[in-house]
């Protein structure tokens, strides 16, 4: 409520300032505004595995549906304003009862995909002039530091400014004032754990701060940088897989290079490092010192006749777990062949993948994809929650078809084999997911 008065005070603004100069273009402005929004359903269902790196989609049989619609007015001396309203519901396929032998959360209910509840996930007022946005509300954010997803039913959204300017030649510039994190979590008021409900909005008294740099000056290279500072006490509390019970910085760099050969042949390389201000925990194990660490990534990407291939390689320093992407998107870490099930950012952890994207059914994308990893023996001590992935391999698919202009079909399967040491224990695991959105 507090968000949606402070929105309705902006438009209230804006209307006023339209009114002395041209009530006429501002109603124009608001009833020539769009309506979209979409209709998103996912289904995900997975075989149960005794690893406990399997995460939360370990023995998931969940299904859900959601609603977004949204609202945004026609320009108006360079303002507009955006509304959206986003509810979603649990189709209750899941049995409630966890699997034997299974810790408690390892039930069918995978809770990623199951919220049920609405919010008001966009109520921002921007300005344009020149080459310059300023943007004010709640509002989606899309940088390889910090972002939302769209792989579930309903996202996550932030509160705070964002500037976009592009005055330099062949640069782009995005910066961050962020109030409040905003988890699709939040949007089940009834819940009282901490899994839910309101402990799902992260408020922060000091502003996250980030700066994103996007430069192509230079013929066939893209240089990214990307600089996020989490400044109050309040941290990051519910990321995943690394939660921090205090501020933290993390610095990234990337650039990619398209070769000057014959084919589409293009290389790549990011590095990113986090600075903890004090110690990262995951529930209730905490890693003994601040356990700064990097994680660094190169890759090979082009395409032989029809075909689109990416070999990468990943590498997460032994001090401790990387901290991922602020709003549980690990952006950043898409060297790992496609959008895999597994994680790659433990202390010590290394990935080797390859992904090919063939044309094998005209209008239907089709990507296969492979990850190996290791992890070193120190990684394994440093991990924050015992994470053990020497050795495991990932095999995924992801198929994607356009049924009409407005309805799409994605169907992901993916096979993982964690090559458990422990005996007598069932380290495989099978995955689908499938996601069906209607647009409008």
């Amino acid at each position: 409520m507090r968000n949606l008065r402070k929105t309705c005070f902006a438009l209230a603004a804006v209307s006023a300032l339209g009114i002395s100069v041209n009530a006429t273009t501002l109603q124009e402005a608001i009833t020539s505004g769009k309506v979209s929004g979409q209709i998103r359903s996912v289904t995900v269902m997975s075989s149960y595995s005794d690893n406990t790196e399997a995460g939360p989609y370990n023995n998931a049989n969940s299904s859900a549906v959601a609603l977004m619609l949204n609202y945004k007015t026609a320009d108006f001396k360079g303002f507009k304003a955006e509304v959206g309203f986003q509810a979603g519901h649990s189709l209750d396929l899941e049995d409630s009862s966890a699997a034997a032998d299974a810790p408690k959360f390892y039930n069918e209910r995978e809770n990623r995909v199951t919220q049920e509840g609405s919010n008001l996930y966009l109520a921002n007022v921007s300005y344009a002039t020149g080459n310059t946005e300023a943007k004010v509300g709640r509002q989606l954010i899309s940088t390889p530091l910090m972002s939302y997803s769209d792989v579930n039913p309903m996202v996550d959204t932030y509160n705070g400014l964002s500037v976009v300017n592009k005055d330099l030649s062949n640069t782009e510039i995005k910066m961050y004032v962020l109030k409040d994190w905003i988890e699709r979590y939040s949007a089940d008021t009834s819940a009282s754990d901490d899994a839910k409900g309101d402990d799902r909005i992260t408020h922060w008294k000091k502003p996250t701060l980030s700066l994103y740099v996007k430069n192509t000056s230079i013929e066939s290279l893209t240089l990214e940088g990307q600089y996020l500072g989490v400044r109050d006490d309040e941290g990051n509390p519910n990321d995943a897989p690394v939660a921090t019970n205090g501020s933290y910085k993390v610095y990234y760099g990337a650039f990619d290079y398209k070769l000057p050969v014959g084919m589409p042949l293009s290389i790549g390389s990011f590095y990113s490092a986090a600075d903890y201000d004090s110690t990262v925990s995951t529930g209730a194990t905490k890693l003994l010192d601040k356990n700064d660490t990097d994680m660094y990534g190169v890759k090979l990407s082009g395409k032989i006749g029809e075909t689109g291939f990416k070999v990468a390689y990943t590498k997460v320093g032994d001090d401790g777990d990387f901290i991922g992407n602020l709003g549980h998107v690990p952006n950043l870490f898409k060297y790992n062949g496609g959008q895999m099930f597994t994680d790659n950012f433990y202390a010590g952890q290394s990935s080797t993948s390859l992904m090919l994207i063939p044309k094998l059914i005209p209008d239907v994308f089709t990507l296969f994809a492979i990850s190996k990893y290791s992890q070193t023996e120190q990684g394994k001590i440093n991990t924050s929650r015992g994470a053990d992935m020497d050795g495991a391999v990932e095999i995924m698919a992801d198929l994607k078809y356009n049924l009409t202009k407005e309805l799409t079909a994605r169907l992901q399967v993916a096979q993982i084999d964690f090559d458990s040491e422990k005996v007598n224990t069932d380290d495989k695991m099978t995955i689908g997911k499938l996601y069906l959105t209607y647009s409008f």
